[in-house]
């Protein structure tokens, strides 16, 4: 899946669920999704925990996933190509 295709699916399930957020709602929910990964990474990398009661943490994949969703989510409510974005950015690289 290339990522205009990745975004086409997060536009065409916005859509169809009603899901309008704001820009400002969007950057709210990316920095959520964000806290999350950090979190995630924070309890892989800390020691065991002594306490058996514990829930195990959740694979970096699920929060990856959910941070790059909500990131698809605002190039679609705000218009941007992201794949045009990125190319843009890796060609000031140079």
């Amino acid at each position: 899946m290339t990522i205009k295709e990745a975004q086409e699916l997060v536009a065409a399930w916005n859509d169809k669920n009603g899901v309008y957020n704001s820009e400002l709602t969007s950057m709210a929910l990316i920095a959520e999704k964000s806290g999350e990964l950090a979190s995630a990474i924070a309890r892989k990398q800390s020691e065991p925990s002594r306490h058996h009661h514990q829930a195990p943490n959740p694979p970096l994949s699920g929060e990856i996933s959910a941070l790059f969703w909500e990131l698809l989510s605002l190039c679609a409510h705000s218009g941007v190509d992201l794949t045009e974005a990125l190319i843009e950015n890796l060609n000031s690289r140079d």
